[in-house]
């Protein structure tokens, strides 16, 4: 098998000030092309580092993946560090510079000087077309290794990868179908791991003949499962599709999608196919629950709006919450939730409401309510509910990620259950 190493590059990866989501995306594309994946690490932003990091694995791989650090600040210092570790000079690209100017003009901005960083490649080396940013990425080949630079943005790595990566691979590096893996992801909202685990425990027992490899990953909130098998043939994806369905029946609706689905995503078209619409109120969560749901294409056809009523003010003046709900029982309650949820539904006109408050931290808590207590609400034709989670210890943007998913999770099930003919 063709041996592979990915390297991730940045400061802000090191911290866990940014979340990797680069990395697992490529092990899965590594392994479904037959090659053996030896090694994934983080390097900051540190040019020896970096080249240290590539001259090791020049050692011990073929494929060398590199992601991050193409910008044009400071700190991208990929093409440089690259070049140190193969002792290769750069050199620029009139080519590329023409069509970085090209795509600041169709922004109708000026192209900032720094930019001209990203026309510079190492020599003889190969520019990966990006049909989003700025940044090319690169391919070198290097005696019997070929070393690939992609930039850091998830969205762009993926375009690239798919587009112009995984073809160049498979014509240089041809695998053996039997060593080729076929994988599923399924994602659920509403259990733990070990929930998960137990529910999934027999089917687990049963499939340990059949090669299947299972993996759990928690993701704020989430669970998803990934399943691997060896073998491009039908069988094998047969195989995995059958399991597939057996999770579905066991998980029920606390499994909601799989592959590159998401929960707004999920939603959505439930509510577009019901010809349904939804609003949204919000304070410990500051717009975004709004934002995940109108980050899917053609959002517009079921979303009507948002409120961020982050004071009580704005809970009594636009939403209708009455000044004897938030004496009586607080603004991080059931029933402001609930309150806030019928609110957005009828001042934005919406068949659905759903609506978060609580306390997102790191202060505010008392020991009646502490930090992490949240309330998530929803208004529906048939009345109003409401759901408490609490998630100590953990951080504010951590928090409010949660809460949001709750409340769209909220009305995902509702959605489920309460099935309407469009006829």
């Amino acid at each position: 098998m063709h041996k592979a190493e990915i390297i991730a590059i940045g400061d802000e990866l090191l911290s866990g000030d940014v979340e990797n989501t680069t990395t697992p995306f490529i092990i899965d594309q590594i392994r479904s092309l037959g090659y053996e994946l030896i090694r994934a690490t983080t390097v900051g932003d540190e040019t020896d580092r970096i080249a240290r990091a590539v001259q090791g694995a020049l050692g011990a791989a073929e494929i060398v993946i590199l992601t991050g650090g193409l910008g044009p600040t400071p700190d991208d210092i990929t093409r440089e560090a690259l070049a140190k570790a193969i002792d290769s000079p750069l050199e620029f690209k009139p080519e590329l510079w023409q069509e970085i100017q090209r795509l600041f003009e169709q922004r109708g901005k000026s192209t900032p000087p720094a930019n001209i960083n990203q026309a510079y490649l190492p020599y003889h080396a190969q520019a990966v077309p990006n049909s989003v940013g700025t940044a090319c990425g690169i391919i070198v080949e290097h005696h019997e290794a070929a070393i690939i630079l992609l930039p850091g943005p998830p969205h762009e790595l993926r375009r690239m990868w798919l587009d112009s990566v995984q073809p160049y691979l498979e014509r240089r590096y041809p695998a053996n179908s039997l060593d080729r893996q076929q994988s599923r992801v399924l994602k659920i909202y509403g259990l733990g791991e070990s929930e998960v685990m137990e529910r999934l425990r027999r089917l687990l027992d049963a499939t340990r003949e059949t090669g299947v490899g299972f993996g759990f990953y928690p993701r704020a909130g989430e669970v998803h499962i990934t399943m691997k098998a060896a073998g491009a043939g039908h069988e094998t994806g047969a195989l995995l599709d059958h399991l597939s369905v057996s999770l579905q029946n066991l998980l029920g609706t606390d499994l909601y999608g799989m592959g590159e689905d998401t929960l707004p995503a999920i939603t959505g078209a439930l509510l577009k196919e019901r010809h349904q619409t939804v609003a949204t109120a919000e304070s410990c969560t500051g717009g975004l629950v709004a934002h995940y749901l109108t980050g899917v294409p053609g959002s517009s056809d079921y979303f009507r709006g948002g409120i961020v009523a982050y004071h009580s003010e704005i809970k009594e003046k636009l939403l209708g919450v009455s000044r004897e709900t938030i004496d009586n029982f607080g603004v991080v309650s059931e029933q402001t939730a609930m309150a806030m949820a019928a609110g957005a539904r009828t001042a934005l006109g919406a068949d659905f409401g759903i609506a978060t408050t609580g306390i997102a931290g790191p202060a505010g808590g008392t020991p009646e309510l502490p930090v992490g207590t949240i309330y998530a609400g929803l208004a529906t034709p048939d009345g109003q509910s409401a759901s408490k989670i609490f998630m100590p210890r953990m951080s504010r943007g951590l928090v409010k990620t949660m809460a949001s998913k709750k409340a769209i999770d909220l009305l995902r099930r509702y959605l489920i259950d309460h099935q309407v003919s469009n006829e």
